[in-house]
């Protein structure tokens, strides 16, 4: 299964053409930041910038996909109807220590404006519940993120 392809049928070759599951992992993962980062519908330069610093300094992501990502992302937002297939492939790929560092990324982009608006907070719990983070570990995750 191709991700991008699959959420994204005119999507270029050369973003959908991840050949590993961990391309997938990280591609999944790198929406998912988007999305959190974009539900409040208050999306800065200071939110994009923490994603684009945890992809390249987590997933060591070129900098050229990762625009094409962000590109994707923002032309066919408004199209994606679920954040199933992402959160798919994390259930297939990750330990449950590495779903709760992907939760724990999810709420620094979130405090980057030093707020969590209401969809932010829900996006993360629907994710968190999607991917089987126990509900202690996500209020955990909130509560140390925010200091």
């Amino acid at each position: 299964m191709k991700l991008f392809k699959k959420l994204f049928p005119s999507v270029s070759d050369d973003v959908a053409d991840a050949k590993s599951d961990t391309d997938q992992l990280q591609i999944a993962t790198s929406l998912l930041f988007i999305e959190v980062s974009k539900s409040d519908d208050d999306f800065s330069k200071n939110e994009e910038e923490k994603i684009k610093s945890l992809l390249k300094n987590n997933f060591e992501i070129p900098s050229s996909q990762l625009e094409e990502i962000f590109d994707l992302y923002n032309s066919k937002h408004s199209s994606m109807t679920s954040l199933y297939e992402c959160t798919e492939i994390i259930n297939k790929e990750c330990s449950y220590d590495q779903k709760l560092k992907i939760i724990g990324y999810m709420w620094d982009i979130a405090y980057t404006d030093s707020k969590i608006d209401k969809y932010e907070d829900y996006t993360i719990r629907k994710v968190s519940e999607l991917i089987y983070v126990k509900h202690k570990d996500f209020i955990s995750l909130k509560n140390s993120r925010a200091t």
